[in-house]
């Protein structure tokens, strides 16, 4: 049977102590590489500093019978184990990089959690009744316990190991009755971590005891602290902690194997299948927008009662929308079938407003069954039997869980502002931190009273903004299908999809020539036909890693290549096509995504080139409408037009009329908005959910318009500059998108002399 590969990282000091051989026989990486084979496992040993995740190789060491054999160059195993604790920042920015790359798995993304997230995480759910020991008064301490838990595939914890250490660190073993209270603590704490902290595979959870009997939770510890003590000190439990991890990937390998030769045998049954990445459905299968015509909405306080049936209690309402006892109610995409009560109440419904709202009361089993926070002010839509509460959207993180927390959050709240105009639910997550079975979410509420974020868990929300484009698509692939494609930008368009646009009629004589970066050949024919081209990375944006290229008039064959970096303009003189090719190579162009494009002589004003940033947006799902305009002027002595790069914002009216252009504003501002407005149209045809793009439009030195780029995730940096308002409302229109999507209203004012209620969409006082 062939023995699959597993990597071990290891600390610069520990490889230089292993390549030394000053690493004993019986030291825990001889361990590791024994239990390892014991799983028919060739453990790789190697360092973060010699990864090259460019060549995807590294230097390494295995042991052969007893013996270290360095090799220089292997390629990087798929799977690689962490055990050791990174300090510098250049090692842990690698480690994300390697982490997140759709190459490798690596078990034990990091290893601890921060004291104070830990204690914001703790305080979040009240089911952990445990103390948290902010200051951790070493003098009150008689004993430190530690507990080691480890994550199977299942995602279950299991701890081999819980014992206690005194002050003059000495070892204890804990009796059952101690190890089964603390190892309940720690499994709540455990599951709460795996959710938020996915690529931990292995930690420690630290108690204090004080002098008077009592536990509070600690800390965390890495695994390394926890093998270092058991090492030497009970080798049976030590060598079980060290074979866990190679269990774990073993596993993965497995099922890795299995999926590869299933995608085989699909790939034979069906070789013809299509692969391109907007392609037009065969018919127009739009997510279905929620009709009003027969719906009603309040705004709606939930409050628990002790009740182990399914029950929901409204007050009395105006509706026949409801013919039966029995409904279903719905919050996010959870559904569940329970018992209405209609009851009487003082309430006046024609006050409702989110100030003034009415109050519904929900059985403790129905409110634990659907998850749903107590705290926030709610619109509730009845329809046909059936009661739904939100709206619940869902702001789609990256897969970088350790970033995210209740601070990074902030700079979303701008989003929100107007929240007493729609209510409900706004949670962000990453597609790591669901619990599919369930079909909850874990990640950061936005708190209305407070207008902050806090660690919270919530059904997976009805419409999801996706605001991230390096994630798993097998995870957003799942997440559209139970959204009921509900799930917006679902596709990230890269500058490379406007390829597949450009032979469309709507737009064609819009888009300049572009083509993917493959044979020089062909590049070489592109300059001597256009003379100037410009280069740009697939994936990049803000103006990172452009060049522009174009024929040298001095020599016969010659070039000039301009390297647009941060602060400073470098130009190469390039004699002939064999040195292009080089410079090329040299520059990493040839082994990255590059593609080249006309380059086009835009208009200028103080002899600064610009173009124009349009920002489309959804208002509803068949409605693309401009909400912003702007023009992004280059700096000085500066090409490239990217307010990231020293560009000045300006309005287009602005700099139509101080260019000297022989056109007027009103026409110049038409034609720029049909063809944005084709585009869109275009886009809406093709077998993906967007709801905003930020056009970036080229004219011409006649004023003729070009769509130089399509950008998912654009920069409103400009617009924050040059007019706030609009700034704001452009950030908080795919927050209303959702809110359409979901058939609930959008309240014009919220004052407290103003009540209104929803029926079918409009307001009554």
């Amino acid at each position: 049977m062939r023995m699959e590969t597993v990597g071990v990282l290891l600390s610069k000091r520990e490889w230089s102590k292993l390549l030394s051989k000053q690493n004993k026989k019986d030291e825990i990486w001889h361990i590791y590489a024994r239990k390892g084979k014991e799983l028919n496992l060739k453990i790789q040993f190697f360092t973060i500093n010699d990864i090259s995740l460019e060549s995807l190789k590294t230097q390494a060491i295995e042991l052969q019978n007893n013996s270290l054999v360095k090799k220089d160059t292997i390629d990087i195993p798929s799977i690689i184990y962490n055990p050791t604790m990174f300090y510098k920042k250049k090692n842990i920015k690698k480690l994300r990089e390697l982490s997140n790359h759709p190459k490798f798995q690596v078990l034990n993304e990091h290893h601890i959690i921060k004291k104070k997230e830990l204690g914001a995480l703790i305080d979040s759910y009240s089911d952990i009744k445990i103390d948290f020991d902010e200051e951790n008064d070493a003098n009150n301490t008689l004993f430190t316990l530690y507990v080691l838990g480890q994550k199977k595939l299942n995602n279950k914890w299991k701890s081999p190991i819980i014992y206690a250490k005194d002050s003059s660190q000495k070892l204890y073993y804990l009796e059952d009755a101690s190890m089964d209270e603390l190892w309940e603590y720690s499994q709540k704490v455990l599951d709460i971590i795996h959710f938020y902290y996915p690529g931990i595979f292995e930690i420690g959870i630290v108690f204090s005891l004080n002098s008077n009997g009592f536990y509070s939770l600690s800390s965390t510890c890495p695994v390394s602290t926890i093998v270092n003590d058991i090492f030497g000190w009970n080798t049976k439990i030590c060598e079980k902690i060290c074979k866990f991890p190679f269990k774990v990937a073993k596993e993965i390998l497995q099922q890795k194997n299995y999926h590869d030769e299933i995608s085989n045998e699909y790939s034979l049954a069906y070789p013809s299948q299509s692969t391109e990445l907007l392609s037009s459905p065969e018919s127009e299968d739009y997510p279905k927008m929620p009709s009003n015509e027969d719906s009603i909405n309040h705004w709606i306080k939930l409050k628990e009662y002790q009740d182990e049936e399914m029950c929901l209690k409204l007050p009395m309402l105006q509706s026949n929308l409801i013919t039966s006892n029995q409904i279903f109610i719905q919050f996010g995409i959870k559904e569940q079938t329970c018992k209405l009560d209609i009851i009487e109440s003082d309430y006046r419904l024609n006050r409702n407003s989110f100030s003034n709202p009415a109050e519904v009361l929900i059985s403790s089993s129905l409110l634990k069954k659907m998850h749903i926070p107590i705290d926030l002010i709610y619109q509730l839509k009845i329809s046909n039997d059936k009661v739904i509460i939100g709206p619940s959207i869902g702001l789609l993180l990256g897969e970088k869980n350790q970033l995210y927390n209740p601070t990074y959050m902030e700079k979303y709240s701008d989003r929100l502002r107007e929240y007493e105009k729609f209510g409900g639910l706004v949670i962000a997550f990453s597609t790591r931190s669901i619990d599919l079975e369930e079909k909850i979410a874990y990640g950061m509420l936005y708190d209305p009273t407070q207008k902050k974020w806090r660690y919270d868990s919530a059904p997976i929300p009805a419409a999801l903004y996706r605001r991230n484009f390096h994630q798993n698509l097998d995870r957003i692939n799942l997440l559209i299908e139970m959204t009921n494609k509900n799930l917006f930008n679902s596709h990230y368009f890269k500058k490379s999809d406007l390829i597949l646009l450009k032979d469309e009629k709507e737009i064609r004589n819009h888009v300049p020539a572009t083509h993917l970066l493959k044979k020089m050949d062909d590049l070489i024919k592109f300059i001597q036909d256009k003379e100037r081209i410009i280069l740009k990375p697939v994936s990049l944006s803000r103006g990172r890693g452009i060049f522009t290229l174009e024929k040298n008039q001095k020599p016969a064959e010659g070039y000039i290549l301009y390297e647009h970096q941060n602060e400073f303009l470098l130009r190469h003189l390039i004699p002939d096509t064999k040195a292009l090719e080089e410079m090329l190579m040299k520059l990493n162009l040839l082994n990255k995504q590059y593609l080249y494009q006309t380059y086009i002589p835009l208009l200028k004003i103080n002899n600064r080139p610009l173009d124009v940033r349009v920002v489309m947006q959804k208002y509803d799902i068949k409605s693309w409408k401009c909400s912003g305009i702007e023009c992004r002027v280059a700096g000085e002595n500066e090409v490239l037009t990217n307010i990231a790069r020293g560009g000045e914002a300006m309005t287009l009216e602005e700099v139509v009329n101080g260019s000297g252009i022989d056109q007027s504003y009103d026409k110049i501002y038409e034609s720029v908005i049909n063809l944005c407005q084709k585009f869109c149209n275009l886009i809406d045809r093709k077998d993906e959910h967007y709801a905003e793009f930020g056009l970036d439009i080229g004219l011409d030195q006649e004023g003729y318009p070009w769509i130089i780029e399509a950008n998912i995730f654009p920069s409103f940096k400009g617009f924050k500059e040059m007019d706030y308002e609009i700034y704001l409302k452009i950030r908080s229109q795919p927050i209303f998108y959702a809110i359409h999507l979901q058939g609930f209203s959008i309240s014009e004012s919220e004052v407290g002399s103003s009540h209104e209620t929803y029926i079918k969409n409009n307001f009554y006082s």
